[in-house]
């Protein structure tokens, strides 16, 4: 099986889960590159990099809409752990499982991110419709994702 990158979107809790050493049971949202999202960006195979941080935005965004912050892990799993039904013209699959050592890194807003306002505007729209939204795209334009170290994420 080929091991592939994902983006899961979690919340706080799901976060600490993995932190203590735990695995999330699915099925989890996650986004990766596929073909479906190279042709939604516009992008070719060998954009890896644009894809992959792609991937990562949408799954951002994604959390924004659901838990109200920008908490994504990123992870390597097997592709056999995923499947299809969800966002997919947006890179989006089902993880059955989440295993905590398959995770290598968290990515958050800094503090002086304005994420509430762009929260409050999310809230619970469709992925692509959350894309749009003035204070979302404000967030995206003026605020990058922080990456964090794996070993950083139960220090809150």
């Amino acid at each position: 099986m080929a091991r592939l990158l994902v983006c899961v979107p979690v919340d706080r809790e799901q976060a600490r889960v993995i932190a203590s050493g735990l695995d999330l049971p699915g099925p989890l949202p996650v986004f990766t590159v596929t073909p479906e999202l190279l042709g939604t960006f516009g992008l070719e195979a060998s954009d890896t990099e644009e894809a992959e941080y792609a991937a990562l935005l949408l799954a951002s965004i994604y959390a924004l809409a659901r838990h109200g912050e920008r908490l994504v892990l990123t992870a390597q799993v097997d592709d056999g752990l995923l499947d299809a039904g969800f966002e997919q013209t947006n890179g989006g699959r089902l993880l059955r499982e989440l295993r905590a050592p398959s995770v290598e890194a968290w990515f958050a807003d800094d503090g002086d991110a304005p994420v509430a306002g762009a929260a409050a505007a999310a809230a619970g729209l469709e992925l692509d419709a959350a894309w749009e939204t003035p204070e979302v795209a404000d967030l995206l334009a003026g605020h990058d994702l922080l990456w964090h170290s794996i070993v950083e994420l139960g220090r809150d």
